[in-house]
This record gives structure tokens, sequence and C-alpha cells, in this order.
């Protein structure tokens, strides 16, 4: 089964230093490296980190027109930063790969999410 992954922050992301997103990065690539080495259950398909909000837009539909707008939706209080696409038949080798993201001790969430297959047709 695959799993998408999606990381918001807490808002911690944006007021760190240079050195210190790229030593988070770091320890994204490291945790990445560490699991395929330790795990045959779960594989790591991707992982992508996203830009910052400002560059985001949102496309909605008001009434019968779409508007778009910059950044993500209103009312959002995490940002959208990172998508990890993972295969496994065990959830919870997932769920552990999951708390183990950096994130999370930054003050962020994890959403894990099973996908169906596209529909081949």
């Amino acid at each position: 089964m695959k799993y998408a992954l999606l990381g918001y922050d807490g808002g911690a992301l944006d007021a760190l230093a240079a050195d210190d997103k790229r030593a988070l990065h770091n320890a994204h690539s490291a945790l990445h490296d560490e699991h395929q080495a330790a795990s045959a259950s779960v594989t790591v398909i991707a992982h992508y980190r996203f830009r910052p909000p400002r560059v985001a837009r949102t496309v909605r539909l008001a009434g019968d027109e779409t508007v778009t707008s910059d950044g993500p939706p209103d009312g959002s209080s995490a940002s959208l930063r990172a998508l990890y696409l993972l295969e496994s038949d065990d959830r919870d080798a997932v769920l552990d790969f999951a708390r183990q993201l950096p994130a999370l001790r930054m003050g962020g969430t994890v959403e894990v999410w099973p996908l169906t297959e596209p529909h081949q047709g």
C-alpha cells in the first residue's frame, strides 16, 4: 500500500536561520537514509519540500467563477511544508517513520494518508 505523509510546520520554520534550515534538511535526509538501511518494511518513494507559503496560490470556486489568491487557504494556521510518498504493507512502520520526522519536534504535525491506486481504464 502507498501512503502520503503531509508535513506541516507550526510557523517555526520561517523563523529559522539559514544554517538551521540546512541542518533540518540534513536531519530529514539522514532519517531517510537510516530508515532505508534499517527497515525493509517501508520504502520512501519520494520526498519533496514545499517552498514558503507566500509563494503558493490557492484556486477555489466562488459561485460560478474560479478565484485565485496568494498563499494557502484562508484560516490555515500551519503551512504545508513537505510531502513524503511511502510504500509499505505495515501501517505501524509508516506511523513509526512519521513519528521520527524532525518537524514534529519543532511544533509541526504529520498527516498519514493511505492512498488508493489510480483507476486504470
